[in-house]
């Protein structure tokens, strides 16, 4: 009989620690979840008739002091317009512009996330100004930076990016214990039974 009131005490416990790890699960998957961008100037659809700098605020503080990090912002004629390189400061970049002929523009923009995995993502906006440069035909510091890919593609990347090192360990603790448990439910199940 006292073999059976352990089993069923080494079962309780796994079953308890089994509840603990999911519940861990669940808060991992949240706390792991990538910034996202709360605002920008200008915000997508705006109509502006003077714009000198380009703003984008993330939801915590981002990563990426060597470069990784990239805003350009192309014209209606697919040529870029940055004045200069995109600035770090906490959760905001900023990017200096210098706006070509009145039309549709884009910001396309890849940032570090504080938990290091990059997000990415396209505002359109309108100038109706007076034209400032000619623009250029390639963003000098996405070059630099050694961007290869578009941020389009550097956004289906994130997206596809595995499960953060504390979730692999939380589902391994947790095949593990599970493990455990079934080991011990076959060696006491094998014993010959006491009468």
């Amino acid at each position: 009989m006292r073999s059976r009131n352990t089993l069923r005490r080494v079962l309780a416990g796994a079953v308890v620690v089994a509840a603990a790890i999911t519940a861990a699960l669940g808060g991992a998957t949240a706390a792991s979840a990538h910034d996202s961008l709360v605002s920008s100037t200008p915000a997508a659809g705006d109509s502006v008739a003077s714009l000198s700098e380009v703003s984008l605020d993330f939801s915590a503080n981002l990563l990426g002091y060597d470069g990784g990090n990239i805003v350009i912002v192309l014209g209606p004629d697919g040529r870029h317009y940055e004045s200069d390189c995109v600035g770090l400061a906490g959760p905001t970049l900023t990017l200096p512009v210098a706006l070509g002929a009145p039309g549709d523009y884009t910001v396309e923009w890849r940032a570090v996330s504080s938990d290091g995995h990059p997000v990415s993502g396209v505002i359109p906006f309108t100038y109706t100004g007076a034209s400032q440069s000619e623009g250029t035909d390639a963003s000098v510091c996405a070059s630099a930076a050694g961007a290869t890919a578009a941020p389009e593609a550097s956004s289906a990347a994130s997206e596809s990016a595995g499960m953060s090192g504390l979730t692999i360990g939380l589902l391994a603790g947790g095949a593990v214990i599970v493990l455990v448990g079934v080991l011990v439910v076959i060696i006491v199940r094998s014993r010959p039974k006491e009468d």
